[in-house]
């Protein structure tokens, strides 16, 4: 159970990082990473959590538009990451 709840964190973390550094322009995931890293559980638990909870905000008013919001919110997420 631990095994699972530490690969899920990593994973949460890794995603994290991806949108905090596709939205901090100068700093690559390296960098966001590391500051992850140096933080204090808190706000680390706030770093990682945030913008995911973000994310599920935007997913749940794209799925207002049906299948054509969630495709434009896929592709904003995918362009964002890339």
């Amino acid at each position: 159970m631990a095994s699972i709840r530490i690969e899920l964190w990593t994973r949460a973390r890794d995603v994290s990082a991806a949108l905090i550094s596709a939205c901090w322009p100068g700093h690559g995931l390296s960098d966001v990473d590391a500051v992850i890293e140096q933080a204090s559980p808190l706000k680390r638990r706030v770093l990682v959590v945030g913008p995911l909870l973000a994310l599920a905000v935007c997913s749940f008013i794209a799925a207002q538009f049906g299948l054509l919001g969630l495709c434009v919110f896929w592709f904003g997420v995918i362009w964002l990451i890339r």
